[in-house]
């Protein structure tokens, strides 16, 4: 029997085989699931996070390895290349600003998790995390019980757009409410 929801420890798999470099057919068939669900759940829970490496600030300038600019912020004293400044990123201050992003992160798995060079790398981190992504899947589930929240002012005013549609044999589906609504 097949569940609907993936749990914090099918999560905490998918985490692993990523850092693993376990392609998506493979993590599915481990977790009796469908590959498309595997993508679907990585993509929809990608974490972003632009911090730099070891001794490099985060910097997604195409130009960043060649680049020789130097006192953008017009701090003459500084010794280091914008490229390479914690305090003011040149992407702010650079007319030549070029933004680059991995083209790794195009195409399954969609993230750094199980990256080689994920060490050594400036550009923005992609990162699936399993306890993350349960929070965010509890946050939805947990607002999507709640309800609509209404005043009693907006309550009547969709009664009194609805109500006439309803009596005139309408129906309630989304879609024909809406263009109904609309024509109104």
């Amino acid at each position: 029997m097949k569940q609907k929801h993936l749990t914090l420890e099918e999560r905490n798999t998918i985490e692993l085989r990523l850092k693993e470099r376990v392609i998506f057919k493979g993590i599915a068939r481990e977790l009796c699931k469908d590959p498309t669900t595997i993508a679907k759940e990585v993509k929809s829970h990608i974490q972003f996070k632009q911090n730099g490496c070891y001794g490099k600030p985060f910097n997604d300038c195409f130009f960043r390895k060649n680049c020789g600019v130097r006192h953008l912020c017009d701090n003459h004293r500084c010794k280091r290349f914008c490229s390479g400044c914690y305090s003011h990123p040149c992407s702010t201050l650079c007319p030549d600003y070029h933004q680059e992003i991995c083209l790794r992160l195009s195409k399954p798995p969609y993230v750094c998790n199980g990256c080689i060079g994920k060490s050594t790398c400036t550009l923005e981190k992609r990162i699936y995390s399993a306890i993350g992504a349960q929070r965010e899947y509890e946050a939805v589930r947990s607002e999507s019980r709640q309800g609509i929240q209404l005043t009693e002012e907006d309550a009547l005013r969709l009664d009194s757009l609805i109500s006439p549609l309803i009596k005139k044999g309408q129906s309630l589906h989304p879609y024909a409410l809406a263009m109904q609504m609309k024509l109104c």
